[in-house]
């Protein structure tokens, strides 16, 4: 009998950073490649560095991860084999003893055509990948990744017999020991029991905290799929650490579907301390889009879904600078001084345009200075947001005060919420009004709460980085800021109103621009369907596994055939991107089978031995 289930290690259909998919030529080469030089990296004292983190208690994003210093060039690093065409196999591993999931930080990373990147985690369950010249920055040649699940990371380059390997520029020198941020990953963990899984990797905020799709955020889906989470390196004294806030897409009022900007706006104070508005300290920011559970609630001892997909790279386009205030024991540590904090802004055009299929929307404002305080019913103040780098969630409350919050004039709006609550991670994100326009930006918040929301999923406190109250950066005081300057770096008007029109309100659109009610706007890229499915082992003792690498999520049909050419099962995987399902085929004859897989475009067959 035929059993055709998804793994339950590999839940997600769309997990995955911007690329073209596919799997390294190793996988599929009769070469002996079992030699791959390890590079060693340090695993960081976290709790050490987290100590120095926490003895700043000004608005600031959350820790995720703590860098360590890495050495891993191309080719020095790796072992390169010839194959009978031509093609050149470059293989390389990244061990970091004792780390939960590893981040790459790329101080060159430069690719020419013809040449594939891909990473992998030891069992194989995680390919990222293809990245190829179409993720090259121009201005920075930098590059970062999400992390890859485990203690070792593994790295391969297919390089076309034409390409010249002098113009292959691949330069590691951070590496990323992710601790928290890296809910998404439990699918692809080595550990055995969903105990194991939750210990490791669950989220760190509050157990209070409500998942986006919840009943909550019934009527704001729109703005729900606006709502962004950003990595990104920060240091603080000689420490460096991955960083989390939130953010939102935003629309403009000049933007048409044939000239259409993807801003992304998010707090100041998020990004460094040092007010820096050069695009080369943006190339490694992180844009993780979908980053939410599927279900409000995941059953128990069940691994929720989360169909996260993400970028790298932005260009600055504007911000308010961050009053800051120094450590007279460290003159070169800064924070953010909140007492002087006024406007609290940064816009980052995306590097890269977003996917059609990736279902995002820029969100609707209002700059407005008189709006309605109160509402009422299913009518609320929203938030969508990644505390402490967890999955997507929201807060709302009923009620809005105009408050100074620090400084005056009034400066920002103050809410305590109704539901849900914020915490380090929440800064940046959008403050919505009942009708769904963006009215403020997560700015600081008096942090403390105690009772039951005060511990997260594991028991541990989060009582010194929880509030339900927080103050939110006018949007109305920053639209046309005068406190930095009149240059138009220093003001949100500039950009997202560029024609002068005066707009006070502006509706959300999808990311390309086109109405929400419109048509999808999609074009699939059916890419190489035949170098995306991989099956193994192969041969096998009856139980295969299939796994699913896509540059875009396709509707899969899978179809088993014997050697006569007889249909044995079909099976039909829906919506699919990234996946790992199981064929066990241990009632069938010894014998060789052929495995179809259609995406509605193309098709590719698979040979499979039972032995």
């Amino acid at each position: 009998m035929l059993a055709l289930t998804m793994i339950a290690t590999s839940f997600s259909s769309t997990w995955g950073q911007i690329s073209s998919g596919g799997f390294p030529l190793s996988r599929q080469s009769d070469m002996p490649l079992n030699y791959v030089p390890a590079t060693q990296a340090r695993l960081p004292d976290i709790e050490s560095s987290l100590k120095k983190w926490n003895t700043d208690k000004g608005p600031k994003p959350a820790p995720v991860a703590v860098m360590t210093p890495v050495d891993l060039k191309f080719p020095d690093a790796g072992a390169l084999y010839t194959t009978g065409d031509g093609t050149r196999i470059w293989r390389a591993q990244l061990d970091m003893a004792g780390a939960k999931a590893i981040g790459l930080y790329f101080s060159r990373f430069r690719l020419p055509e013809g040449v594939k990147l891909y990473l992998s985690n030891a069992s194989g369950t995680q390919v990222m990948g293809a990245f190829t010249a179409a993720n090259n920055d121009p201005g920075s040649y930098k590059f970062a990744t999400e992390p890859v699940a485990g203690a070792t990371v593994y790295l391969e380059l297919n390089i076309a017999p034409k390409v010249n390997l002098a113009n292959i520029d691949l330069d590691i020198d951070k590496a990323a020991a992710y601790f928290a941020g890296i809910e998404q990953l439990r699918k692809f963990s080595d550990y055995q029991t969903l105990s194991a899984y939750d210990d490791m990797f669950t989220g760190e905020s509050s157990v209070c905290m409500i998942n986006a799709v919840c009943p909550a955020g019934n009527g704001y889906e729109a703005q729900r799929n606006a709502a962004l989470n950003i990595l990104f390196p920060i240091k603080v004294g000689n420490d460096e650490f991955v960083g989390t806030c939130s953010a939102t897409m935003v629309n403009t009022a000049a933007n048409t579907p044939a000239n259409c900007k993807q801003y992304t706006l998010l707090a100041s104070h998020c990004m460094d301390g040092t007010n820096t508005i050069a695009d080369s300290s943006f190339s490694q920011v992180i844009l993780r889009f979908n980053y939410q559970h599927t279900g409000c609630t995941p059953a128990a001892n069940v691994i929720p879904n989360t169909d996260q997909t993400s970028m790298v790279g932005a260009k600055f386009v504007a911000r308010s600078i961050l009053p800051l205030k120094y450590d007279s024991n460290s003159p070169n540590d800064s924070t953010a001084d909140v007492g002087k904090l006024k406007g609290d802004f940064l816009l980052l055009e995306l590097r890269s345009a977003i996917p059609a299929a990736w279902n995002i929307n820029l969100a609707g404002w209002n700059n407005a200075a008189n709006i309605p305080l109160t509402n009422s019913g299913n009518k609320k103040f929203i938030e969508f947001h990644h505390p402490g780098g967890d999955v997507k969630k929201v807060s709302f409350s009923h009620n809005l005060q105009s408050s100074s919050g620090i400084a005056d004039p009034p400066s920002h709006w103050g809410t305590t919420m109704d539901s849900g609550l914020i915490a380090q991670g929440s800064s940046g994100s959008a403050l919505f009004d009942a009708d769904g326009r963006q009215i403020g930006i997560a700015s600081f918040a008096p942090i403390g709460i105690s009772g039951a929301c005060a511990v997260n999923s594991k028991g541990a406190s989060v009582a010194d980085r929880t509030s339900a109250t927080l103050y939110y950066s006018k949007m109305s005081y920053i639209w046309d800021y005068s406190v930095d300057g009149p240059a138009a770096i220093r003001k949100l008007k500039p950009w997202l109103d560029p024609a002068n029109s005066n707009a006070v309100t502006v509706d959300a659109v999808k990311s390309n621009c086109s109405p929400l009610g419109g048509g999808t706007g999609i074009t699939i890229d059916k890419g190489n369907l035949d170098q995306s499915v991989d099956v193994y082992p192969n041969p096998s003792q009856g139980l295969t596994h299939v796994q699913v690498n896509l540059k875009e999520a396709a509707n899969l049909n899978l179809e088993l055939y014997d050697i006569s050419g007889r249909k044995l099962r079909d099976y039909n995987m829906g919506a699919v991107r990234k996946a790992n399902f199981s064929l066990d085929l241990s009632g069938y004859p010894d014998g060789m089978y052929l495995l179809k897989v259609t995406d509605g475009y193309h098709s590719t067959s698979k040979k499979i031995m039972i032995r």
